[in-house]
């Protein structure tokens, strides 16, 4: 049985990001072993049986601690997959099978359509991010980013960059911190003073050209509507555990 479509984005080292429920249906687990092949407009992932054979056209990779797995090289010059192309996943039976976008798929480097803004509550210092959202922006775990402040005076996180002269229209903060191994990132202090950004706050995430731009949530039936979002999101999780 299908359920909801996801999709996600091929990274530069041609890997997708399984979203845990769809592991969670299927019972796989990070550091498994799966079986990739092709079949008609279908790329599928299945659980590994070590009890048969693996044909050529067959291919053995792992699930990697973050819930990644590489696409090998002849599948993607196969269904002509290329770094940045968005593909569709879905659940099948106990397997999870991909297929690249109907449409035709949008490159980061090309503008993008708009996507749903992430919302993210302040744990003491820190926002909790993704892996699909970082990846959207040319980012990942362990890497460096620099805030700015834009005109419409919201915070706006990119890459961290060593460049002189470069024009811009942002207000560089003098603020940088690194992303950790877990998708979480330190808000500096500077900034939430300046702000009024303090534990329980609720942030607004969208994506812009290779920045991250955060805006304080200062709506209540904002707030109201995404926290029962969450908690519904939450509840269903545990459902399926």
């Amino acid at each position: 049985m299908r359920t909801k479509k996801e999709e996600c984005i091929i990274d530069e080292m041609g890997r997708v990001s399984l979203p845990s429920l769809f592991m969670q249906l299927t019972k796989l687990e990070t550091n498994d072993k799966v079986f990739l092949r092709s079949c008609d407009d279908w790329i599928i992932i299945d659980h590994r049986d070590e009890n048969v054979p693996v044909p050529s056209h067959i291919f053995i990779r792992t699930i990697n601690h973050m819930g990644r797995i590489v696409i090998p090289r002849s599948l993607r010059d196969d269904y002509e997959l290329k770094p940045f192309d968005y593909v569709e996943l879905y659940v099948i039976e106990q397997q999870i099978v991909i297929k690249k976008r109907d449409e035709k798929s949008t490159a980061l480097s090309q503008k993008p359509a708009a996507s749903p803004p992430y919302y993210a509550t302040l744990t003491g210092r820190q926002i909790q991010l993704t892996s699909e959202l970082l990846m959207s922006v040319g980012l990942d775990a362990n890497t460096e980013v620099q805030f700015f402040i834009n005109q419409k005076n919201n915070i706006v996180i990119q890459k961290y960059e060593m460049s002189f002269g470069k024009k811009t229209t942002l207000t560089f903060t003098a603020q940088s911190r690194k992303i950790d191994d877990r998708f979480r990132l330190t808000i500096p202090k500077k900034l939430r003073d300046e702000f009024s950004i303090h534990l329980g706050t609720m942030l607004k995430i969208k994506t812009g050209n290779k920045q991250l731009i955060l805006e304080k949530v200062k709506n209540e039936k904002e707030i109201s509507s995404v926290l029962s979002q969450q908690i519904d999101a939450a509840i269903f999780g545990e459902l399926l555990k």
